[in-house]
């Protein structure tokens, strides 16, 4: 990376308020009128909330796919599109995707120069395996201030989704979510973050990567959301929220790809990715306790106790 280009700055938004389930044209109104907010305070680039274009809390397939748009001529993302070539900004936002006879809870990367990417949740979390397939892949895309990742809400609790991220390049991953109570003994500790937040941030130490989380709001069919949103640095720490738990906001953050670099850097003698140890990630299964006197047939043994066999080893891919 040139000096030049490790110096580029990134302005981050995300924007935190509250779709509605199956009210497609105020949620479509919605996302641009946060768009444009976002643009509006100069952002690069901003994130809305997992499934923005639908809600949440379906009861079927059929009302899934009742709203379910197409990721590149949909009317959704034709409407931010519309933002996007109007002010030169970039978008992240969750998208309730329709394909042939499936659907997928999806987020789409559009810009000026049209749909760049889409990206199909991996890690369907409860009911979300009853209305959608998974994806398959994980797409990194290289704009003019940085290149960018994308997961969506529970994806973050699998390191590996990030971790291959970063490998590829990433240097900001995009989330769009809907972090809920539903399933946690505490939803929120005494500093008001929630679980998510602290996921966020370790994920982002862990790998050097800014993390973008644009959470929504409110309750929907019995259903609570948790807010919160956040954008963490590459160093693991806030640099913008959370955002509370119930009101809507828009976060704004400037990030350089310089702090991406020292990030990862940990010491002059470390660098998060360069002394990863794949070929020693190996699992060791250790037998179970022997007894402290040997028996008898046991070939070898040391003060009276038997040389234990030796671990099974499961390589870890």
């Amino acid at each position: 990376m040139t000096e030049a280009a490790s110096e580029r700055r990134a302005r981050l938004a995300v924007a935190q308020y509250e779709p509605r389930i199956g009210e497609v044209e105020h949620n479509r109104t919605e996302a641009v009128r946060w768009a444009r907010a976002a643009a509006s305070a100069g952002a690069d680039l901003v994130v809305l909330p997992e499934l923005a274009s639908s809600g949440y809390t379906f009861e079927s397939v059929t009302e899934a796919a009742a709203v379910a748009e197409d990721p590149i001529a949909g009317p959704f993302v034709s409407a931010l599109l519309d933002v996007a070539r109007e002010s030169g900004i970039h978008i992240v936002t969750g998208l309730d995707e329709r394909d042939g006879d499936v659907c997928h809870n999806s987020a789409v990367l559009l810009g000026p120069a049209g749909v760049l990417a889409a990206y199909r949740k991996l890690h369907l979390f409860f009911d979300e395996q009853s209305w959608f397939e998974p994806g398959t892949d994980l797409p990194v895309v290289s704009l003019p201030f940085g290149r960018v990742g994308m997961i969506i809400c529970y994806d973050l609790w699998f390191p590996e989704a990030v971790r291959a991220l970063a490998l590829a390049g990433a240097d900001i991953v995009a989330v769009p979510t809907n972090w809920v109570a539903s399933f946690k003994r505490t939803v929120y500790d005494e500093r008001g973050y929630c679980q998510g937040n602290y996921v966020a941030m370790a994920t982002a130490a862990q790998n050097g990567v800014v993390m973008a989380c644009a959470d929504r709001i409110g309750t929907e069919r019995g259903l609570t959301f948790l807010g919160a949103s956040l954008i963490v640095g590459a160093d693991g720490w806030p640099v913008a929220g959370p955002a509370s738990p119930d009101g809507e906001a828009l976060l704004v953050a400037d990030v350089t790809l310089s702090s991406v670099a020292a990030a990862r850097q940990r010491t002059p003698r470390n660098n998060l990715l360069g002394d990863r140890r794949p070929d020693a990630y190996n699992a060791v299964s250790v037998p179970a306790p022997i007894s402290v006197r040997a028996p008898a047939s046991a070939p070898e043994s040391v003060h009276g106790r038997a040389i234990p066999a030796a671990p099974t080893r499961t390589r870890l891919s």
